[in-house]
């Protein structure tokens, strides 16, 4: 029974997305990665550093199943993410985010053509 509910659910998550949708997803991917990259960029600016991130094993004292099934102390390694300011040129940074917004506005003109084909290709209905 619960697989079948399983099933049916899986099956209505996939047919909310129509091949038109999936396809204009697709054309506007870039765009989306810029949009991401800019944001962080404008962030690092108006900040005046940027954030690193990075990821460090971390012990932890918990409980675990034992063989015979019991729970017993024990210590697992688990991952921490840490951020921590990073000094940066901002000029430079300047000029990244001068360089991704060109792109970007390059970028929207070829995924409006995408998109349009997808259209075309998909018409809505």
């Amino acid at each position: 029974m619960l697989l079948r509910l399983f099933a049916l659910l899986s099956l209505l998550v996939l047919s909310a997305c129509s091949a038109r949708d999936i396809c204009i997803s697709q054309a506007r991917s870039e765009l989306r990665t810029l949009d991401g990259l800019i944001a962080e960029t404008r962030a690092t600016v108006a900040r005046g550093y940027a954030i690193e991130e990075r990821t460090v094993p971390e012990e932890v004292f918990t409980r675990c199943r034992d063989e015979e099934g019991d729970l017993r102390p024990c210590w697992i390694t688990v991952p921490r993410t840490e951020r921590q300011p990073v000094a940066v040129d901002i000029a430079e940074e300047r000029r990244k985010l001068a360089q991704l917004e060109t792109r970007r506005a390059e970028e929207a003109q070829r995924a409006a053509a995408r998109i349009r084909a997808c259209e075309a290709q998909y018409p809505a209905g």
